[in-house]
């Protein structure tokens, strides 16, 4: 008799909500389930399946950016990559609501778009 693979689940990434993901997965499939610590071991489990079922999960947890990865028997929730994002920087304000929409203040100025210079050409050498 072939004992029937088993498939772990790796959730460490999820901290608090390992358990909630756990209940979900438990509450989704059939087979036996051990957990140990962060990781879920599923016997007899389809990986396609799992991952799918840990994709709704996080889905419904509003976790978008979190991806599950698997590796041969291994599913793995990792969070989103962090990218260091540049913040844009802007010279000005923003223009007042007068500014933006003139129909509600006709006696306001009205903004007009500012023109860009153009460049002046280098000395041409005769």
């Amino acid at each position: 008799m072939m004992s029937k693979p088993v498939l772990t689940v790796e959730l460490k990434a999820l901290q608090n909500r390992a358990s909630e993901a756990t209940q979900f997965l438990k509450s989704k499939l059939e087979g036996k389930m051990k957990t140990r610590g962060t990781q879920l071991q599923i016997e007899g489990a389809k990986t396609k399946e799992v991952k799918l079922l840990l994709h709704k999960f996080l889905h419904h947890q509003g976790l978008n950016h979190y991806r599950v990865l698997s590796q041969s028997g291994v599913l793995e929730v990792t969070p989103p990559e962090k990218h260091d994002l540049h913040p844009l920087e802007r010279e000005g304000s923003p223009p007042t609501a007068a500014q933006t929409t003139p129909y509600y203040f006709p006696q306001a100025p009205v903004l007009t778009p500012e023109r860009q210079k153009k460049a002046k050409p280098k000395h041409k050498h005769e």
